[in-house]
């Protein structure tokens, strides 16, 4: 996400200003996504995004991470990445999550889908 305009995007997609960064969470079990994700195709995020990333869209839920900060979770499209772990989620936030929450990898955090 070190790219300015995708940034900027992400902003657009949640609502509110994000921190440049990922948290990798794992869940219990494979995420099942519901009516509160979106699909976002990759050239909305920028123009030559999926050229540049491989992947050709995300599907995007916000969330509240903690109890108390906004977040928007997302997955890629799963057959840009069949590697991808389906349990796995990425969060960007209004705030650096590691810092703000003393996280290291492994340790657990609350994350809730938000409608």
């Amino acid at each position: 996400m070190a790219n300015r305009a995708v940034t900027e995007k992400l902003q657009e997609l949640a609502g509110f200003a994000v921190v440049r960064g990922t948290l990798n969470v794992r869940l219990p079990e494979p995420l099942e996504r519901n009516s509160s994700w979106r699909y976002v195709a990759a050239a909305e995020v920028a123009p030559d995004w999926e050229a540049r990333s491989g992947q050709s869209g995300y599907f995007l839920a916000r969330a509240t991470v903690a109890g108390r900060f906004r977040g928007l979770a997302f997955q890629a499209v799963e057959l840009d990445e069949p590697a991808y772990p389906p349990d796995q989620i990425e969060l960007v936030c209004e705030v650096l999550l590691r810092a703000e929450l003393g996280l290291r990898d492994g340790d657990p955090i609350a994350v809730r889908l938000d409608d």
